[in-house]
């Protein structure tokens, strides 16, 4: 294929105006092929060319009608083409063009070629026109003469391959000279250095980005700091997701089945069960108290806005020149002392149906409330005068009248007071509608029975973990009344049904270490949910075969069967020995040693079951451990007890639940005593004496840190506390009076000696988070722990020694081993984290806790009732028309002989010492006996000497 080239096709030149006759101007004869062949030859073997060789083409006329062609003169093209090679051109530092070492002048072909083509045209214009003057008219001359001069136009050549030079060759060329070189190394070094700078400026900016964000501070500063928490915080909130997902889904699903119930329900059942919800709304919604005649005290409705009226509360108390309860009741009345005014405000009090005096009546009332006719009483409208009303007045003998209020001032005094003195203190604010100050002195620096609580934070919370010290249940039959004070101060209690485990101590001697070993597992309510098996029954060690296995288990569950039929049989034993008709006659003096033992069976069928045997064991190993952690007692007090008392608290809390306050004691304090303004903390009583300018009142002497006060004009003092702690200060009243009361002298004397017939024991309690004073098996512990000390443990000469120092020293966070030790596992509040510590309350303990788990220590004092003691309490409480059901404190009782310490005509001229708290009353010294000997000398004792009629809402 190496023929010859094709050669390009040329373009159509302009031609000039053609003339009839005449030859084309600048026509001339085309050249034959071999001479096109040999100039392409030529072209060929010459240098590179710049333009190519470029034909100049004049264009004639657009509108002549044929074209000719008008070939060049064959040296005019020579002249025209350029043979220069690249390499030969260079630039001057001037500007200068020099091509071959020579100057050029600074034109383009171009410009040479038309600057020939004029001249040219310039020689051969005067010929032609000089030839074709004689022809040529003047408008063809003009013609001519317009023409326009012809462009110069560029033709391209085609250029074989093997002739051409390409770009790239051209740079590659280029490239190969040292300034191509060193100008390319000079780019290379600013690229590197510009790579360089970017790479470094990326690294700073990283740099800061992660310096920036390493300031940043962590919000949750926590993770990872205890890996187990936080894994049981997750459980916890994990747990929460779940049971808030199911009790969402229950709660969907109770509402589905509310609306297919009531779709199902006919219209007149479906409305009637509509009108009962909204009436138990109504009643359920709190309401106003209103003050007198409120009803009347707004001043009109009728230009409000409605808004205001829909948002108004009307049973809101509202504001009022003067208190008018402060006021008599006759005073209490609309324009009092005006002539028009009536004595009815409303009908609501008035009895409308008498048939003469008061309203409705036919005999005249005139003003004042004086009627000639027997009539106009100011308060019940009856036929007589307001001063001989029965609503406010008390004859005694006939002679004596006293209004319905209560004299002067009276102090109710305690150490610790439990629900006593604070019950007085409602009872009487409650009651006492006229002014009476009423005064509590409290010896701690905390009221009542909160003084020994302490208060947990509970972490992540903002709420705190009140415990109440001791822990304080309740159980409805034997505290009926304390249910229906807190019913009345609106506290809520919720249902615990406590477990019990019965544990024996084993001391530590030469051989083993000390245990504790379960026997018995009660779970508690009242016997229903049954018993389990101890971890003391349980098989221990490798067994050699299933079949020796499956035996040993048998026999386990055998034992075990045995022993809960003995338990039901003697549970049921002690249940119907405590009816009250199955009781011995002379159970009321009768103690529990004694009655323990006259109960053993003795017939030969008990001998031959060895049931003798097994009811001494349950007298020793459950109910002397119950009762001991009950009473908080040493078990030789338990056995001198008079067992009426524990006979009735049997009978009385069988089938009952266990119930504690909601929010703890702190709130049963703080609502006893809302009503009270004077309350002093932290002031123990010194002495009590009798006022010498006034022997009907008495001055109360306390002694704080800082000083010695004095309160006096005292008409009746309530002893709210232990009887050892009032017997001082009775004798320091019976040295103040004088000679001549020598009546006053013997009955204050009479209740010394009665007080002196109780006697009290210590008892510790300790908030802790040491778990060895639980049963040693995790699977024994129940909510109620109690222990006892192991009656066939021999201890060593050393623990001897040891035991009777704790017994010299009990205040050692440690008691003698003949108490009870109870360990009651608390229950947390909601919200509490569970991978914390488990808190413990002990009382009475026996061994003692380690010194870095205890959270508090508190010392009490417990009365305890003995036979001597309760043959004393007819002095101070008398129990009368008891049914044959009924068991201690169930029936009707009234103040003893020795409440007020008045006799004959010295009712109004001393006075009134009265004596409440839980000995003061029947049964087992606990709260019932409190509310219910307060209840008795305030409404029997104080409002009955001062003539106040009226009883106690609970």
């Amino acid at each position: 294929m190496s023929g010859k080239p094709k050669q390009a096709p040329r373009l159509a030149r302009p031609a000039a105006r053609y003339w009839a006759g005449k030859a084309p101007k600048d026509v001339v004869e085309a050249d034959s092929d071999t001479e096109e062949e040999e100039e392409e030859a030529q072209i060929e073997a010459g240098d590179v060319n710049i333009g190519g060789e470029q034909e100049i083409i004049q264009e004639g006329d657009e509108d002549e009608d044929e074209e000719v062609d008008m070939p060049m003169k064959k040296d005019v093209l020579k002249s025209k083409s350029m043979n220069i090679a690249l390499r030969d051109v260079n630039i001057s530092k001037e500007g200068k063009v020099i091509v071959a070492g020579r100057q050029e002048s600074g034109k383009t072909a171009l410009e040479e070629d038309e600057e020939s083509e004029d001249e040219s045209e310039e020689e051969t214009k005067p010929k032609i026109t000089q030839e074709g003057s004689e022809d040529d008219s003047s408008e063809y001359e003009s013609d001519s003469e317009e023409e326009e001069k012809s462009k110069v136009q560029f033709r391209p050549v085609f250029i074989a391959k093997r002739n051409r030079e390409t770009i790239a060759e051209r740079d590659k060329i280029a490239q190969d000279t040292e300034e191509a070189l060193q100008r390319k190394e000079l780019e290379l070094e600013e690229r590197r250095k510009q790579s360089h700078d970017l790479v470094a400026e990326s690294i700073k900016r990283e740099l800061a980005e992660k310096e920036k964000e390493e300031q940043t501070p962590d919000v949750d500063d926590t993770d990872g700091l205890d890996p187990a928490g936080e894994f049981e915080a997750w459980r916890l909130r994990e747990l929460a997701r779940i049971k808030k997902e199911k009790e969402e889904e229950i709660r969907r699903e109770q509402e589905r089945e509310e609306i297919e119930r009531r779709r199902a329900m006919p219209e007149e059942q479906r409305l009637k069960e509509d009108l009962e919800r909204a009436q138990k709304l109504r009643d359920e919604k709190p309401k106003g108290q209103q003050k007198f005649l409120q009803k009347y005290w707004h001043k009109g409705a009728f230009h409000q806005d409605e808004e205001i009226l829909q948002r108004h509360d009307f049973t809101e108390a509202t504001e009022s020149t003067m208190d008018v309860s402060l006021l008599p009741k006759v005073m209490q009345v609309k324009n009092f002392g005006k002539r028009s005014r009536t004595k009815y405000t409303h009908l609501l009090d008035q009895d409308t149906t008498v048939a003469s005096g008061g309203f409705g009546g036919t005999a005249p009332v005139k003003a004042g409330g004086k009627s000639t006719e027997a009539g106009g009483c100011f308060l019940c409208g009856g036929p007589h005068m307001k001063k001989d009303c029965p609503q406010n007045a008390v004859r005694d003998n006939g002679e004596v009248r006293r209004e319905n209020r209560a004299r002067g001032k009276i102090v109710v005094t305690g150490k610790g007071m439990t629900v006593t003195g604070k019950t007085d203190a409602t009872a009487l604010h409650d009651g006492i509608v006229t002014e009476t100050e009423i005064l509590i002195l409290e010896r701690s620096s905390t009221l009542g029975m909160d003084s020994s609580s302490i208060t947990l934070p509970v972490p992540g919370k903002d709420q705190k973990w009140r415990i109440d010290v001791p822990m304080r249940s309740f159980q409805p039959g034997y505290y009926n009344t304390l249910i229906s004070l807190y019913k009345f101060l609106g506290i809520s209690f919720r249902k615990t049904d406590f477990s019990y485990s019965f544990s024996r101590l084993i001391p530590k001697n030469d051989d083993n270490s000390r245990k504790i070993t379960t026997d018995i597992i009660y779970n508690g309510n009242s016997g229903i949910a049954g018993v389990s098996i101890p971890s003391s029954m349980r098989l221990s060690g490798k067994v050699l075969s299933s079949i020796h296995a499956a035996a040993a288990e048998a026999y386990v569950y055998g034992i075990f069967l045995l022993m809960c039929i003995k338990l039901l049989i003697l549970y049921i034993r002690v249940l119907l020995l405590s009816i009250p008709i199955f009781r011995p006659q002379d159970v009321e003096e009768m103690t529990f040693r004694t009655w323990s033992t006259s109960m053993i069976p003795r017939g030969s069928l008990a001998r031959w079951t060895s049931l003798d045997l097994a009811w001494t064991e349950f007298t020793q190993d459950v109910l002397i451990p119950l009762f001991s952690a009950v009473c908080t007692a040493p078990e030789s007090d338990i056995y001198d007890h008079p067992v009426e008392e524990f006979l009735d608290y049997i009978w009385l809390t069988f089938g009952h639940h266990h119930y504690v306050a909601l929010n703890g004691v702190q709130e049963v304090v703080s609502k006893l005593i809302s009503g009270v303004q004077h309350v002093h903390l932290s002031s123990p009583i010194s002495a009590i004496q009798v006022d010498p300018d006034d022997p009907s009142t008495c001055s109360i002497h306390v002694s704080n840190r800082d000083k010695a006060r004095i309160h006096t004009g005292f008409h009746h003092i309530i002893f709210a506390t232990q009887a050892v702690r009032a017997v001082p200060l009775l004798e320091s009243f019976v040295s103040s009076l004088p000679p001549h009361a020598k009546a006053k002298r013997r009955a204050v004397e009479d209740q010394v000696a009665c007080l002196r017939q109780f006697t009290y024991c210590s008892t510790l309690v300790i908030n802790h988070t040491d778990p060895s004073l639980l049963p040693d098996d995790i699977q024994d512990k129940r909510d109620l722990n109690l222990i006892s000390l192991d009656r066939n443990s021999h201890p060593s000469k050393t623990q001897e020694v040891d035991l009777s120092e704790v017994e010299d020293a009990w205040s050692l966070r440690c008691l003698p081993p003949s108490y009870t030790m109870a360990t009651h596992v608390l229950t947390p509040p909601e919200g509490y984290p569970a991978h914390l510590t488990t808190i413990y309350q002990t009382t009475n303990p026996i061994i003692e806790p380690r010194e870095s788990r205890i959270l508090s220590v508190a010392t009490l004092e417990r009365a305890v009732l003995t036979v001597q003691s309760k043959q004393a309490l007819k002095g101070l409480n008398v129990e009368y028309e008891r049914k044959w059901w009924q068991g201690a404190g169930q029936g009707k009782s009234r103040l003893g002989p020795l409440q007020g310490a008045r006799r004959g005509d010295e009712l109004d001229q001393t006075p009134g010492i009265w004596i409440c708290g839980s000995y003061a009353y029947s049964g087992i010294p606990l709260l019932e006996g409190c509310v219910v000997s307060a209840k008795n000398v305030v409404q029997q004792g104080i409002w009955k000497s001062e003539g106040v009629r009226r009883h106690i809402s609970f």
